[in-house]
């Protein structure tokens, strides 16, 4: 929404009443304007503009990745699709939005989206295309209490010298270790029992080896996550380590999730090869 306030003086005085205007969306903040309007001066709240419409509907689509792939893969009905987003848009300007609005904004967005789809996916599949992939079972997560980290080092760091596998991640509260299961058991001896959050034994880990490009390629980690999670592939713990993407995953789900990896993998070398001989020819 936007104020004509046309006439409103500068400094109001003593004698100008003060009356609370809510504006209920205006450059993608909710809040609320005290005006100060003279007797005599009419303040006129005109209608949500077209630039308004479109941005809420850029940001209702852009909140939903499901509804992006949906869209920029083309298989979308922008008319049912409107309707369906008619009721969220009008209460978010503040007044009932044609549906055609709505549409004219998706079908911007779409064209919008194919453009910026465009590089990132390249991008994206090149560094997938050049990604290996290993995987590693028999596999312990252990959860401790952050406070006994440092005093846990000494002990982490005579084990990694024999552990198959190891990775450490610390956050705020707690830390996490992944061990093999042997050394994992060494460990958990080590360690007091009240200050073990969680362990989960006999996991997998999958290790996607990228090149160095992927560290400043963004989108690779959520590819990856996204094609797990549309295959039903729980990911139990997820960290990247330089060029090292670690997925932790349940030994039941190590094969499929292998399996669906290595065929994006090479769906991504032949989309880059055919990419590469369409730009050729033009």
């Amino acid at each position: 929404m936007y104020l004509d306030l046309l006439n409103m003086p500068a400094q109001p005085s003593l004698h100008t009443p003060t009356r609370l205007i809510e504006v209920v969306y205006f450059r993608n903040t909710l809040f609320q304007l005290p005006i100060h309007i003279l007797p005599a001066t009419m303040i006129i709240v005109t209608g949500v503009t077209m630039s308004s419409i479109s941005q809420t509907v850029y940001e209702v689509v852009s909140g939903d990745p499901i509804l992006q792939q949906c869209i920029s893969r083309e298989i979308v009905n922008f008319t049912k699709l409107a309707r369906k987003l008619k009721p969220i848009v009008s209460q978010i300007v503040g007044h009932d939005v044609a549906v055609e609005s709505i549409k004219m904004s998706l079908i911007r967005y779409a064209y919008r989206l194919a453009e910026e789809r465009y590089t990132f996916s390249r991008e994206v599949l090149a560094i997938l295309a050049n990604s290996s992939v290993e995987v590693r079972t028999g596999i312990a997560i252990i959860t401790i209490r952050s406070k006994v980290f440092h005093t846990a080092m000494p002990l982490l760091t005579k084990l990694a010298i024999r552990s198959r596998f190891i990775a450490i991640m610390q956050s705020i509260t707690t830390a996490t270790i992944v061990l093999d299961n042997d050394t994992a058991d060494e460990f958990i001896k080590n360690i007091d029992n009240s200050d073990i959050v969680y362990v989960q034994k006999d996991q997998a880990a999958i290790v996607v080896v990228s090149p160095e490009d992927i560290m400043y390629t963004p989108g690779v980690i959520a590819y990856v996550s996204n094609i797990l999670a549309q295959n039903s592939v729980n990911i139990i713990h997820i960290e990247s380590c330089y060029t090292d993407t670690i997925i932790i995953v349940s030994k039941n789900d190590i094969q499929k999730a292998f399996n669906i990896l290595m065929k994006y993998i090479d769906a991504a070398k032949k989309s880059l090869k055919i990419g590469n001989r369409s730009t050729h020819y033009l």
